[in-house]
């Protein structure tokens, strides 16, 4: 496998690195670049970790925390590889503890949009990659739903949330679309022309990520915005 551009940016020596990217994108070479570069075997090694989380939530850190705390079996680092769609503000919040106290244990944190992280938690990474990475899936059903008329838009609402709540699809996938339309909209027309969509997305774009809140709701104001 030929090296990407990016893994030239890897600076060993530094216990938490970040991959704008996805598990079927940026894992695969990354896990050729340690081995080829950093000699770790990454078939059937007990100190390699590679996860991944369409949602990572606090419990999945804790567990995280606790695998990084056992110590070593072979003679080099722990490494895990933790690939994620999106993550809640509890689990930034416990990776963030973790990060402030090293534990020998060296991260890479592979996601689509790093810039959805905490500025508190982005500043603890050595970033290899940055820049949003939208899937070619959320693309094409964004320029879908950008050309449905209302009535349609807000069936799609329904679907999709409810989708969610029977865990056939995530938050993330949520937030993922909304950003892609984002993108298909600046595309096709200036800032200055969708100065008050954009704004109305970003509110989306936050509100999608509280737990609490109502994904066919938002999905229905995003399809009201467009």
């Amino acid at each position: 496998m030929a090296q990407a551009d990016w893994t030239k940016n890897i600076i060993p020596g530094h216990h938490a690195y970040l991959i704008a990217g996805t598990e079927a994108g940026e894992v695969p070479i990354l896990l050729d670049y340690l081995q080829r570069e950093w000699e770790i075997e990454v078939s059937g090694n007990p100190d390699l970790m590679v996860q991944h989380f369409p949602t990572l939530y606090i419990e999945n850190c804790h567990d995280i925390e606790k695998k990084a705390l056992n110590k070593a079996i072979g003679r080099g680092p722990k490494i895990f590889i933790v690939s994620f769609g999106f993550m809640t503000r509890e689990s930034a919040n416990a990776l963030l503890k973790l990060f402030e106290e090293p534990t020998g244990t060296i991260f890479f944190a592979v996601t689509p949009n790093p810039e959805r992280l905490p500025p508190t938690l982005l500043s603890r990474f050595v970033v290899v990659r940055s820049g949003r990475v939208s899937s070619p899936f959320a693309r094409q059903e964004a320029k879908e739903f950008i050309g449905m008329p209302i009535g349609q838009r807000f069936e799609f609402s329904k679907k999709f949330a409810a989708d969610v709540t029977n865990e056939k699809r995530t938050r993330a996938d949520a937030l993922g679309l909304i950003e892609a339309i984002e993108e298909i909209l600046h595309e096709e027309k200036s800032l200055i022309e969708n100065r008050a969509i954009y704004k109305e997305l970003e509110t989306c774009r936050s509100y999608i990520k509280d737990q609490s809140s109502s994904v066919k709701i938002i999905l229905d104001q995003v399809g009201l915005t467009l």
